[in-house]
C-alpha cells in the first residue's frame, strides 16, 4: 500500500493495492484487536480526524496509542511490504501420558499470532494462541501443548477467517477415523 503507484505493473495490482488490500487490512486489524477494542478506536479516529487531512502514520499512531499495543510489526508487514501469511498445522502428536503436542509452522513472511481452536472427541473446544512475538523472534515453528483429556480430533488455525492466510487448506488437521 505504501509505495508509489508507478511501481505497480499494469493490470490489477494497482486496484488491489488501492482498494481490496486496505479494506482487507482494516478487517485484519479488527480481527487482531477484537471488535470490542477496534470499533470504539475506529469511531474515535473518525471523530478526531473528521474534516482534517490525516497521513497514514496518524492512523498508525492513533491505533497504537489508543489500543496501548505496539503495532509497528503490523504496519510494516501489511502496509510497507508485500509479504504473505501462511500458517499451517505441521503435526499433531499424542504422547503416552495423553498430552498432545501441536506444531504450528509459519511458512510465509508475514507474522501474525496463530489463533488455534482444538476440538476434543467429547466436543470440548480449547482456544490457544502462538503469540506474534514467536514469529518476530525468527522462529518458523512453535509447539502448543494440550493437557491430557479426551482425544484431540480437530485442530484449526484462525477458524473465524480473520487473517489473510494465502493457503487455508493447511490450517486444518483432523484425526483419521479409528485413531
Amino acid at each position: 500500500i505504501m509505495r508509489l503507484s508507478d511501481y505497480h505493473y499494469p493490470g490489477p495490482a494497482y486496484s488491489t493495492a488501492s482498494y481490496s488490500k486496505p479494506a482487507t487490512l482494516l478487517n485484519t486489524l479488527r480481527a487482531l484487536l477484537g471488535p470490542e477494542t477496534f470499533d470504539p478506536i475506529y469511531r474515535k479516529y473518525i471523530r478526531t480526524w473528521a474534516y482534517k487531512h490525516p497521513k497514514p502514520w496518524d492512523f498508525f499512531n492513533f491505533f497504537a496509542t489508543e489500543s496501548g499495543r505496539s503495532l509497528d510489526w503490523f504496519w510494516r508487514t501489511w502496509y510497507y511490504e508485500t509479504w504473505s501469511l501462511d500458517q499451517a498445522v505441521g503435526a499433531v502428536e499424542t504422547g503416552n501420558g495423553g498430552a498432545t503436542t501441536i506444531t504450528i509452522v509459519d511458512r510465509g513472511w508475514a507474522p501474525m499470532p496463530a489463533r488455534v481452536t482444538v476440538t476434543r472427541q467429547n466436543g470440548e473446544k480449547l482456544q490457544l494462541e502462538v503469540p506474534v512475538e514467536t514469529w518476530l523472534s525468527g522462529a518458523t515453528q512453535a509447539d502448543i501443548s494440550v493437557p491430557p483429556g479426551s482425544p484431540v480430533v480437530r485442530v484449526e488455525i484462525d477458524p473465524e477467517g480473520g487473517f489473510p492466510d494465502i493457503d487455508r487448506r493447511n490450517n486444518v488437521w483432523e484425526a483419521k477415523s479409528g485413531s
